[in-house]
């Protein structure tokens, strides 16, 4: 496809076995080895697969699909497609694990998998059956993976994600990144809110603490947002228990705005590579909301990433207007669909102009206040 290109590099690996494996287990050695090899997002980590597959998948009725390529001669993982298959409105689906809460869809592969041969046909023979493929969020430079490993169409989405390039010491990077007159408004609220006794922001680290500030922050939430998908019980455990158990490896990061044993903010998203991705904000902006304490837990989780050699701080996906405030970079998000059968195309029809319904009407939403995920029904 033009305007996506694949990078190869000098070694080839032979054609794998490739099989439906049903049961893979996402916390094996095997997989995390795979995964720390490939230019996968944080969003194929070991502990967030597991427990999307677990909390949310079976809740949501999506079948567990997971597409593996093994070396013929030792069994080792060279690639594993995490995707999921459900009946909506009378049509199958088959897509990646987004369910409205995954900002970015990476097949997970080993760097030299696409030298070797074509895969794509024997992949499709192991697929069970579909009306519709459909692989999304995908950032650009994974898109060609895809198609390489699945066939179908390209098409670029209406919404982008957005992220700031981390360079330098904290006070260097807000000179250069943040417009001076924003710069200077953001001073005063922090001088102002830093002022009251107590007052701080903090990486929470024990897991009583993480369980607390992941219900808070969905208590805060309720009624902001349409279609918030952590209202559901499933979705908050599902959240709860990445936080917890990533907590301890830095892979999942949940900070606390208070003013003493008042609390009144919670924001938590997710680590890998160098690169954190901002997923959840909840905040007393009823009563606090002349601090704008929204703002000042982005600059200070970004201080705090900066001290601990982080180089990417990902708004991910949605186009808020405050993530510009940031220095953010815009960067497409792109689908990868294809059509199986008469069902599908007609199915597919349906979907997208539903989605353009849900686009206008979600522009109403207050701006600087977002999740940047997508909303409950854009996960249908």
């Amino acid at each position: 496809m033009q305007g996506f290109n694949v990078a190869h590099s000098q070694k080839s690996l032979p054609a794998p076995a490739i099989s439906l494996e049903p049961h893979f287990d996402f916390l094996s050695d095997d997989y995390a080895r795979l995964y720390a090899a490939s230019d996968a997002t944080a969003f194929q980590h070991p502990l967030w697969l597991d427990s999307f597959y677990r909390r949310l998948a079976e809740h949501r009725g999506a079948e567990k699909i997971v597409i593996t390529g093994r070396d013929a001669a030792t069994h080792r993982l060279v690639f594993v497609l995490p995707m999921i298959r459900r009946r909506h409105t009378g049509v199958t689906l088959l897509e990646s694990c987004d369910l409205g809460v995954s900002d970015y869809a990476a097949p997970v592969a080993a760097p030299a998998l696409l030298n070797g041969p074509k895969l794509a046909p024997a992949i499709h023979a192991a697929l069970p059956a579909y009306d519709i493929l459909r692989i999304r969020p995908v950032r650009a430079e994974h898109v060609a993976v895809w198609q390489a490993l699945l066939g179908g169409e390209a098409r670029k989405l209406d919404f982008s994600a957005h992220a700031a390039v981390l360079q330098g010491d904290f006070a260097a990077w807000r000179e250069t990144a943040l417009d001076g007159s924003f710069r200077r408004i953001l001073d005063r609220k922090k001088k102002r809110f830093l002022k009251q006794q107590g007052a701080g922001v903090r990486l929470l680290s024990e897991s009583a603490e993480i369980r607390t500030g992941i219900a808070h922050l969905a208590r805060l939430r309720a009624g902001r947002f349409d279609g918030d998908l952590i209202q559901a019980t499933e979705v908050e455990r599902f959240y709860t228990e990445v936080a917890v158990n990533g907590a301890a490896t830095g892979f999942a990061r949940t900070y606390e705005i208070a003013i003493g044993d008042e609390k009144i903010g919670y924001a938590f998203g997710i680590a890998a590579a160098g690169r954190f991705n901002y997923l959840l904000i909840g905040c007393d902006y009823g009563v606090h909301g002349r601090h704008s304490p929204g703002l000042i837990l982005y600059d200070r989780m970004i201080e705090d990433w900066i001290a601990n050699d982080g180089k990417i701080y990902d708004f991910t996906i949605g186009d808020e207007p405050f993530k510009k405030q940031f220095g953010t970079v815009e960067t497409p998000i792109w689908m990868v669909c294809e059509n199986a059968t008469w069902r599908g195309r007609l199915g597919a029809a349906a979907f997208a102009a539903r989605e353009q319904l849900r686009r206008l009407r979600n522009k109403a939403d207050e701006p600087g206040n977002s999740s940047g995920k997508l909303g409950a029904n854009d996960a249908d």
